[in-house]
């Protein structure tokens, strides 16, 4: 029950961000990997979308700061936890997004999206030698989250080439 608490205050924090920063989004979805904004940050500022990332892991260390120490010290470990996994780079937790964000400021989109999966990938292997070794099957969470990432990051990839594809060849 702690952690749907913590999972909840994570995502709630994502959300007023969201609205604090103006940032439009059509709907929101509840999926296995918490709330799901449907938003399209492509035209958004750098630095709101890191805002936007960086409030959910936040809101998990400020409660880890006000509940340390009492009697809610589970609480408090369950979400440092949280906000820890969730700065692992890969996509879709926040921190493969920061990640991501700050690669589109360097790199084209086809080699953002290619280290991304690479990334992905690479954090997969490691979570599933963790599972082999220590028998931790909560990584497979992680594994299918890495996945899923890989997935978007293609469709992604795709989605964009057929749309310069149309464009291209209607515009002529």
């Amino acid at each position: 029950m702690l952690i749907i608490i913590a999972l909840a205050a994570h995502e709630t924090a994502h959300l007023i961000f969201a609205v604090i920063l103006n940032i439009k989004f059509s709907k929101v979805k509840i999926t296995l990997f918490g709330f799901n904004l449907n938003a399209d940050l492509e035209n958004t500022a750098f630095i709101k979308k890191l805002f936007l990332y960086l409030s959910g892991p936040f809101c998990n260390m400020c409660l880890y700061f006000v509940f340390k120490n009492t009697a809610y010290n589970n609480f408090a470990d369950i979400n440092v936890f949280l906000a820890l996994i969730n700065m692992v780079p890969i996509v879709p937790l926040d921190g493969g997004n920061i990640c991501k964000s700050i690669l589109e400021t360097f790199l084209d989109l086809k080699a953002v999206c290619r280290y991304m999966i690479m990334t992905n990938t690479f954090f997969i292997i490691c979570f599933m030698v963790i599972i082999y070794i220590y028998k931790k099957y909560l990584y497979f969470i992680l594994i299918l989250m890495g996945l899923k990432g890989i997935l978007e990051e293609n469709r992604y990839l795709i989605e964009k080439s057929i749309r310069r594809n149309y464009l291209m060849k209607f515009k002529k």
